[in-house]
């Protein structure tokens, strides 16, 4: 098992090596700015959290957003640098933090996909295929959405592109320790269930 997911103003202790994950959901004003607002919002919770961990204002971090790339900062913490990670799924989002190990975390609605076997097939392998074609439908989406958020979060993890399955990428990803499961979001419409992700790897090992 991996961590729980965190309410935004939870603050808890920081390890080296321990990851924590927060749960972010859009306020009316982030609703009302569509994704734009939800990424300003949950890039704006980040800096709070690394300006109360480190103890520094928020424009003295250093703190870099790219296009497809990890955020950034200049700033460590006791001499280990923090890997800030961010998902988003509609109205939600996740923001992780993990001193002294590379992570990557990633969030999706767990839904049914008229042609879930080519999207298995093409991105996450034949093994996963054929456990998937065991399953009933509703155990099918769930099993699926923590299958592709654990192949996107230990990409994320290992600064990979999205890319087809193969025997060598699969080796890749499987070297990182890996926790996916599902959760009711408890602020969503009906208690809608969700996958999310954990990856990470120390890196001394990268």
């Amino acid at each position: 098992m991996g961590p729980r997911l965190l309410r935004p103003d939870e603050r808890p202790a920081l390890a080296a090596g321990q990851p924590l994950v927060w749960a972010c959901q859009a306020d009316r004003e982030g609703r009302e700015a569509g994704r734009a607002g939800l990424r300003r919002q949950v890039r704006l919770q980040l800096a709070q959290l690394l300006s109360h961990y480190l103890g520094q204002p928020a424009d003295r971090l250093g703190l870099v957003f790219e296009a497809g790339q990890q955020p950034r900062l200049a700033v460590d913490w006791r001499g280990l640098r923090l890997s800030p990670s961010l998902s988003y799924c509609g109205e939600l989002a996740i923001v992780g933090l993990c001193p002294g190990a590379d992570i990557g975390i990633d969030l999706t609605a767990v839904t049914a996909l008229p042609d879930w076997e080519g999207v298995a097939r093409l991105y996450l392998g034949p093994l996963a295929v054929a456990r998937l074609a065991r399953l009933e439908p509703d155990a099918r989406a769930r099993q699926f959405a923590r299958d592709w958020t654990g192949m996107e979060a230990a990409s994320k993890c290992l600064g990979l592109a999205l890319e087809e399955w193969s025997p060598a990428r699969q080796q890749r990803l499987q070297t990182c320790r890996l926790s996916a499961r599902c959760v009711r979001w408890p602020d969503a419409p009906d208690g809608a269930w969700f996958a999310w992700a954990l990856a990470r790897m120390p890196r001394a090992n990268r």
